[in-house]
């Protein structure tokens, strides 16, 4: 059972927005930023997949890139996260 990590990044399909405050010389603005989703899955590659498949019927959002993981720092932390879950599923992290 080899564990992997992948980040995934998600077309924002004009769903996802976030308020923004700027200062200027004329002043403070608030404004709307579109927001790209992005996550990380770490597990076995069933479990990425079937984490994958999940959150984007879920969400119904469109995968734009996908990239492997190699942090190995995070992937540590990742690692000891994804020993104390007993429910045999792939560790999903926002990024």
């Amino acid at each position: 059972m080899e564990l992997i990590c992948e980040s995934f990044y998600f077309y924002n399909n004009g769903m996802f927005y976030k308020n923004f405050r700027s200062l200027s010389p004329q002043g403070s603005f608030a404004d709307l930023k579109r927001v790209e989703p992005s996550i990380r899955i770490f597990g076995t590659r069933e479990q990425i997949e079937e984490a994958l498949d999940t959150y984007i019927e879920m969400t119904g959002l469109n995968l734009d890139e996908c990239y492997d993981y190699e942090n190995e720092e995070m992937l540590k932390v990742y690692k000891k996260e994804y020993d104390k879950l007993s429910n045999n599923k792939a560790l999903i992290t926002t990024i």
